[in-house]
């Protein structure tokens, strides 16, 4: 008994919650494990008596306004099969829903349980990317023999639950424990945004940690996405243009002009995107003999899916747009933004904008600066489609943490109690 009464329940509901939302391992391509994992949160919460009245009658006027925009949209918007409609539902039952509970549990401390456990599976994901680059052929053997089916058909794929590794595509690229790179960089993005909420933008080991393991990304979004948060971070602890951002700026814009993956990278992957959107036809031919979709950048991902829907992107198609999208071509969409607009609308970004914003805010103390983390959102999402998983819904949720030394305060009384109940 004494065994489950030292658990930490927060670190591990945040734990698998992350893994829930990393859309990386088997659990989260597991409708059975999502929803068991889910229930057991939801036991947990009312043991503890966590769900308080304002958490779920926020949930619940959520859920209504949600369930009036795919209502009225599946019946006088939109004309598609019942499938489509209960795809929307199940993705608030699914989705929604944990990034609710999971909020609902932690309360203040959900963000700096979030920066606590992202770090510790970081730290893990050096220790595998070291292997990574060692010995590549090895360690794909290995988690191609002992890792779970996940559903993802991406050859070379293979994951070991808190660690992905995709042979021949990102050799050299730490996914950590996400489906790929450029999604792990988005979500240690955000985690150091909400450290530097904690801890009023100090570098501190942790912050080094997470910059670190973006710079091993290789990604170019997440790269610029930090760069929006460190220019935040100047922002907040300078409050004033001075001699060094000004020499800041100009070095940045070189930066991105002259660092080929940067630079470069944008305005050969527009003009690749659209080669390939005049060419799908030729494409869709290579890549079904190959037996895979067809992979859209983020440009030509952007411009398909505002050719194929147009002004129903304003209350969005259904979460399941995609197989509409597939009766033409079968194709990969890779913009996080365009994707949201197709699953629920210009008017349901708007609403999660709002409250980003809302919750960003205190944080940053002025304007200016919640523009900055305007950026990185938006920044973040244009490169992946991460805007519909938990990990972000949960902005809808969120409540004002408290400082670090608060939290730190509250764990050593935790832990004085279980000393003195010995």
């Amino acid at each position: 008994m004494k065994f489950f009464k030292n658990i930490n329940i927060q670190y591990l509901i945040t734990f698998f919650f992350l893994l829930l939302t990393a859309n990386a391992n088997f659990l989260s391509s597991s409708t059975i494990g999502w929803f068991i994992i889910l229930f057991l949160m939801i036991m947990v919460g009312i043991i503890k008596r966590q769900f308080e009245k304002r958490d779920v009658m926020n949930f619940f006027w959520l859920s209504v306004g949600y369930l009036i925009l795919v209502l009225f949209r599946f019946y006088v918007v939109n004309d598609l099969e019942t499938d489509y409609l209960v795809s929307d539902i199940v993705f608030l039952v699914k989705f929604a829903l944990l990034s609710f509970v999971f909020c609902a549990i932690l309360k203040e401390e959900a963000i700096a349980y979030i920066v606590k456990v992202v770090t510790h599976l970081t730290i893990l994901s050096f220790v595998f990317y070291a292997l990574q680059l060692l010995a590549p052929e090895a360690m794909y053997k290995v988690f191609t023999a002992i890792s779970f089916d996940t559903g993802n058909i991406i050859p070379g794929y293979s994951n070991f639950l808190l660690f992905t590794f995709t042979r021949g595509f990102h050799d050299y690229s730490n996914s950590g424990f996400v489906w790929e790179p450029g999604a792990f960089g988005c979500f240690l993005v955000i985690t150091l945004m909400f450290h530097f909420f904690l801890n009023k933008f100090k570098f501190d080991s942790t912050a080094i940690i997470l910059i670190v393991a973006s710079i091993t990304t290789f990604s170019t979004t997440n790269y610029l996405g930090l760069l929006v948060l460190l220019m935040l971070a100047y922002r907040y602890r300078v409050r004033k243009i001075n001699l060094w951002i000004l020499i800041l700026i100009p070095v940045i814009v070189l930066i991105i002009v002259f660092v080929p993956f940067l630079g470069d990278k944008i305005i050969d992957t527009y003009k690749e995107d659209m080669r390939d959107l005049n060419h799908l036809k030729v494409l869709e031919k290579y890549y079904r003999h190959n037996r895979m979709q067809i992979p859209l950048n983020r440009f030509s991902s952007m411009w398909h899916i505002i050719n194929s829907f147009g002004d129903k992107l304003i209350l969005g198609v259904s979460n399941k747009y995609n197989d509409f999208l597939n009766k033409s071509y079968p194709v990969n969409i890779s913009n996080g933004i365009f994707d949201f607009f197709a699953k629920f609308g210009i008017v349901g970004f708007a609403y999660l904008l709002y409250r980003y914003i809302r919750f960003c805010s205190p944080y940053v103390l002025s304007p200016i600066n919640v523009i900055f983390c305007i950026l990185i959102l938006l920044g973040l999402s244009f490169g992946e489609p991460i805007l519909f998983l938990p990990f972000i819904l949960i902005f809808l949720f969120l409540r004002k943490s408290q400082t670090v030394i608060g939290f730190k305060e509250k764990q050593k009384q935790k832990e004085g109690g279980k000393l003195a109940g010995i």
